[in-house]
């Protein structure tokens, strides 16, 4: 099969994977997918002549035929986010397990981006599509994606119904209002009164967030209205005047939108000589690894970025093999204590 000199060597094709093994091209095409209608001596005896000879599927060609690519599109947020980074790990992970390849492109939160992301995924003829936390509305992203395989994690737009009700079809979601619940739960318990909560932006999951810290301190007989101090999306960056106007009039305990601005803050609060947890307690949501390497530790609401990942591919692929959507999920998310609150372990602890 080899050509002399320097030449490249030619593609070794189906045709010679079968004659090789002395079938037909259609009785190799089958026992290289382990149909089952062919017999284990033949499917062996063909996968051992396949590797002899270094065959690799034309996977061009083979979605010509059976109208699949066999690749799956991720639209991210930002791959920089731990928390994205995360789900698209495990995506890619268990749609790899499954015989697909994924396409991962970051929308930035930008809608012009996340409308180049789809019009990509649909050049290149991806089987399906996955997106978390997009900006454009769903109504937009059915109109762009074939419906019926279209997956949308952690989505974050008003016009989807909150999941306290049924799990929406093809939409994977965490309990953020339960998990926040339990966070505020345990700061009432440790004797926090006072209690503000840092928002982050305009999106829906900050309203449901701020909403929940308002409601179970009512539940627990707190009646002063929540204070709320306004952060930009990416205020993590630069907190130091956030940290001022928190620090002029500062409460008991903060509930931040998410880790990233929860660290940055406590940074923050300690060069203006605030204390966590003596002079303030802090909780951060999603449960990134850096929460549990901070000093102090972060208190979190912590989310199972992994688990959504995985649960994202799976669905979407079974959406491509069924040409429907499955249920949707909701995970449930928990509260690890750690030090940056009053009644959490001592340091060195869990």
């Amino acid at each position: 099969m080899e050509l002399t000199g320097d030449s490249p060597r030619r593609r070794i094709l189906l045709k010679d994977v079968a004659l090789r093994a002395s079938v037909s091209g259609s009785t190799a095409s089958r026992a290289l997918a382990d149909d089952p209608r062919i017999s284990l001596a033949t499917r062996l005896s063909v996968k051992a002549a396949a590797a002899e000879l270094q065959y690799v599927p034309n996977a061009a060609a083979r979605s010509l035929r059976v109208r699949r690519t066999r690749t799956l599109g991720l639209l991210l947020p930002d791959l920089r986010d731990p928390v994205h980074g995360q789900v698209a790990s495990a995506f890619e992970q268990e749609a790899r397990q499954q015989g697909y390849s994924v396409m991962v492109v970051a929308g930035e939160r930008d809608v012009v981006r996340e409308r180049l992301a789809l019009r990509i995924f649909a050049e290149h003829g991806t089987d399906g599509v996955a997106i978390v936390s997009s900006v454009l509305a769903p109504r937009e992203l059915r109109e762009r994606v074939d419906p019926a395989r279209l997956i949308l994690v952690w989505p974050d737009h008003r016009s989807l119904p909150r999941h306290d009700g049924p799990p929406i079809p093809g939409v994977i979601q965490t309990d953020d209002a339960g998990g926040v619940r339990a966070a505020v739960t345990h700061l009432v318990d440790s004797g926090y009164r006072r209690i503000a909560y840092v928002e982050s932006g305009v999106r829906d999951s900050n309203s449901t967030r701020a909403e929940a810290v308002a409601a179970t301190l009512r539940s627990r007989g707190i009646r002063a209205p929540v204070r709320r101090f306004f952060a930009a999306v990416d205020a993590w960056r630069a907190p130091a005047y956030l940290a001022e106007q928190i620090a002029a009039d500062l409460p008991e305990a903060l509930v931040c939108y998410d880790d990233q601005l929860a660290l940055a803050l406590m940074n923050a609060l300690r060069d203006l000589g605030i204390r966590v947890p003596e002079d303030v307690g802090i909780v951060g949501f999603d449960g990134i690894p850096y929460a549990a390497m901070s000093n102090p530790r972060l208190t979190t609401v912590a989310v199972p970025s992994a688990e959504m990942g995985r649960a994202a591919a799976a669905s979407l692929i079974r959406a491509v093999r069924d040409g429907a959507l499955p249920e949707g999920v909701v995970l449930p998310v928990g509260v690890v204590v750690r030090e940056s609150t009053r009644g959490g372990p001592p340091p060195g602890g869990d």
